[in-house]
């Protein structure tokens, strides 16, 4: 009897279980800026005291909410004569970015003081968004104007007579503050 009593003490445990899958998927949204007009600029024949006004449109072609748009700037010489000495061409040419409206973005920055803001890690916000506190939403467009000046310094400057600046801007986009998905 000792025996069967074992098998049967042996029989009684019951393990009983039940599970469920939960598949979630997490996926990020884009930043997208496009450029809906040129911003590629061929000025030929300057001189001191001039101005330059272009105006261009960014269009947030992504899926979220853009709430900065840095100016990464870098820029070259061509000292066609080979006399600048130690002058730099980018310190004379100076830029303010405006909205449609005429509020400022961005105020008297030399093409040099830009160049040493983005090596900084400190480029320019030029989107204009912080005028009106408000995101570019995804699909909206946004006019900028951009106005060089020729710095006329009242000194001798023609060291720069046939000198030219490729300018390289690259425009990154920045999200705006996450949100609280439920």
């Amino acid at each position: 009897m000792g025996f069967g009593s074992i098998l049967v003490s042996g029989a009684t445990f019951l393990y009983l279980s039940d599970k469920e899958v939960v598949n979630n998927t997490f996926a990020t949204g884009t930043q997208g800026l496009t450029l809906g007009s040129t911003v590629h600029l061929d000025i030929k024949d300057v001189k001191p005291g001039d101005d330059i006004i272009h105006y261009f449109t960014i269009t947030n072609s992504g899926s979220l909410d853009m709430a900065k748009v840095l100016l990464h700037t870098n820029y070259t010489v061509l000292d066609s004569m080979g006399n600048n000495g130690t002058e730099d061409f980018g310190e004379h040419l100076f830029m303010e970015f405006l909205t449609p409206d005429g509020q400022i973005i961005l105020q008297n920055q030399s093409l040099a003081d830009l160049k040493k803001r983005t090596d900084s890690g400190e480029s320019p916000d030029i989107s204009g968004f912080n005028t009106n506190r408000m995101n570019l939403r995804v699909g909206e467009a946004k006019i900028i104007a951009m106005r060089f000046h020729f710095n006329d310094n009242d000194q001798d400057q023609n060291i720069f007579q046939g000198d030219q600046i490729t300018l390289h801007w690259n425009l990154e986009a920045v999200q705006g503050i996450g949100n609280v998905h439920q």
